[in-house]
């Protein structure tokens, strides 16, 4: 009884998934993305502030807005079909440029 329960269980397809389930994901992550580029905007100003203070950039922060672009940029590959692979948390996160 227990194994039937097992067989039934959906399967997600993180790679070239099907089209129904692909415009499920390019609906979620279409809300991420948006959500993402404010994100960069408020990191952007914030490291503006830093820099016009410190007279610096701040290498923490600049670090981590590669690492943010980088995701932002796995999305929208994903978004326009340019990547058959699902983006972060259904796939590893990639790693950025700098690092």
């Amino acid at each position: 009884m227990a194994s039937s329960g097992r067989k039934n269980r959906p399967i997600m397809v993180t790679v070239n998934p099907p089209a129904w389930q692909r415009a499920l994901y390019m609906v979620l992550f279409a809300i991420v993305a948006y959500i993402l580029l404010w994100f960069v905007f408020f990191l952007s100003f914030v490291q503006f502030l830093l820099a016009t203070i410190n007279d610096s950039e701040n290498d923490n922060l600049r670090q981590f807005t590669t690492r943010v672009n980088t995701y932002f940029g796995e999305i929208l590959d994903f978004l326009t079909y340019a990547r058959d692979e699902v983006p972060f948390p259904f796939s590893p996160l990639g790693r950025s440029r700098d690092s």
